[in-house]
């Protein structure tokens, strides 16, 4: 049976009502559900839809919270911004430990690797610091295993020996770092294990603020695919990431958005469960990290973005930048535009900040109450590392405000177990897939092990369609409207796909900064 277009709960008094089914979202839900209050979750398109789904898919360690090319000089000048960053890469630490140790968390250890250059921003003790200092602020366990080379051993290593400038090389710095095997799983299972505590979930449903009614609850208004309606809550949790803007009129701008585009390739065998991280020639971190199954991507971009971030795609402009910088990275590969098999594009849901342009990362909570939004929440910038964090810290600020008090099921139900069941079915009866492209992306993860050929999609799609109950015309459609989508959202831009070789004297500009 599908859940999903099913008819829903007769409640319409919650204790809180959650806007957006991302990373963040999600995971305030989890913690509020367990902890007994009644909540509801509106996602305006299906969970993980915005930069939950296309992150660059790091557990970092905190690393680059401090990087800087002068960190004493900065720290002087700067305190304030620097005690931030320490705080940024003790809570990085935390999360890596508590996601990394976790069965029911798919992630993956690899070796990272920080070159050094003679005339490059770090030295090789700037890196080695760091990474001490990062042992100190948080847990020790998983270790980072932190490895110093020489030149020589730089020279010899698997991905140093295809490194630019050999004879400048100065070493390398390398450590144990973690990658999400699929971050907008994480969603789904925050989901399902809220559902088991009695949360109410609608996807495909938009949520907008209306009133408050004189006993101080909210009303929410719902226009979706299961169900159109108005719903009251004593608490909103605007969670809408790049949308946050978008469910009330509350008189500040929330979000500033950026865009990062990444390129998927194939790299020697050398490159397996090794990454390596840099700053790209416009001053940004710049990663190449091993996907799996000899595939690897680098990336990400670093734009500003305006619009609507579902039309957020990896343009031509964005994969010559990617291609150049990974050429003038490791010249020795010789890539050209016919290795790229994949590209994405997220646009990061930042906070706005008129000091800062490009908006700022540290995670904050707002407090819409100034602005004439009593008891609406909102978060922006927060990462998909830190997301249980997050959720914690929603839950304490619903409790500081009120408690249950229609009391729901936080004992939870015996949840359903995917593993002895077909992925795509289970996608539609138990993990609320709205359609075919949900769930050849964001449930089987189908898109990130390569392209889905037309033949592909329209299996699964003869298999799922009698649980969402399409005629043969709409599975068709589906199908269709699932190969547009990857057209748009995954595939190399049609007339880049034969372009030659980048010379190299295209190869050795600088690019403009990207920021």
């Amino acid at each position: 049976m599908n859940q999903q277009p099913g008819p829903v709960t007769a409640q319409t008094d919650f204790d809180v009502v959650v806007i957006g089914g991302g990373i963040n979202g999600t995971s305030a839900l989890r913690e509020l559900a367990r902890a007994g209050y009644s909540v509801l979750l509106a996602e305006a398109e299906d969970l993980g839809a915005g930069a939950s789904g296309r992150s660059s898919r790091m557990l970092h360690c905190g690393l680059r919270y401090l990087e800087s090319p002068k960190p004493v000089k900065n720290a002087l000048r700067h305190p304030v911004r620097f005690v931030r960053a320490l705080r940024m890469a003790r809570d990085a630490m935390r999360a890596r430990a508590e996601l990394s140790q976790d069965e029911t968390v798919e992630t993956r250890a690899i070796e990272l690797s920080f070159p050094v250059w003679r005339d490059g921003p770090f030295q090789r003790w700037q890196l080695d610091a760091g990474l001490r200092l990062l042992g100190l602020l948080g847990p020790t366990e998983p270790p980072l295993d932190r490895m110093v080379l020489d030149a020589d051993a730089a020279r010899a290593h698997p991905i140093g020996r295809h490194l630019r400038d050999q004879s400048r090389l100065r070493g390398m710095v390398s450590f144990r770092e973690y990658l999400f095997e699929a971050p907008e799983r994480l969603c789904v299972e925050n989901v399902l294990e809220a559902e088991a505590c009695g949360a109410d979930i609608r996807v495909m449903t938009r949520a907008r603020l209306r009133a408050r009614d004189s006993d101080g609850a909210w009303r929410v208004a719902l226009d979706g695919l299961r169900s159109s309606g108005e719903v009251r809550a004593r608490v909103v949790l605007n969670m809408a990431g790049s949308w946050a803007d978008d469910v009330g009129t509350f008189g500040k701008r929330l979000i500033r958005g950026t865009k990062g585009a990444h390129i998927i390739l194939r790299l020697p065998e050398g490159f397996a469960d090794r990454g390596i991280a840099t700053l790209h020639r416009g001053g940004h971190p710049f990663y190449g990290l091993p996907l799996g199954q000899g595939r690897f991507y680098f990336g990400p971009t670093e734009t500003p973005f305006e619009g609507d971030a579902r039309q957020a795609h990896a343009d031509q402009e964005d994969i010559a930048f990617l291609l150049a910088e990974a050429n003038h990275l490791l010249p020795g590969l010789g890539l050209t535009i016919k290795d790229v098999e994949q590209c994405w594009a997220g646009v990061r849901p930042l906070t706005d900040d008129p000091a800062r342009p490009m908006g700022a990362r540290e995670r904050r909570v707002h407090d819409l109450a100034q602005q004439g939004f009593q008891n609406v929440l909102a978060m922006t910038a927060g990462p998909v590392m830190s997301h249980r964090s997050g959720g914690r810290q929603m839950l304490r600020e619903v409790k500081g405000r009120i408690s249950p008090a229609t009391q729901g099921d936080a004992t939870g139900r015996p949840k359903v177990s995917r593993a002895n069941h077909p992925p795509a079915r289970f996608a539609v009866t138990h993990e609320h897939a709205p359609d075919l492209y949900a769930v050849l992306t964001r449930r089987t993860g189908a898109i990130w092990r390569g392209l889905v050929s037309r033949e592909e999609a329209a299996r699964v799609a003869e298999e799922v369609a009698p649980l969402f109950g399409w005629t043969e015309a709409e599975r068709d459609a589906q199908v269709d409207a699932f190969l547009a989508r990857q057209e748009t959202e995954f595939c190399v831009p049609s007339d880049r796909r034969t372009e030659p070789r980048l010379s190299d004297s295209k190869q050795d500009q600088t690019p403009t900064r990207r920021d």
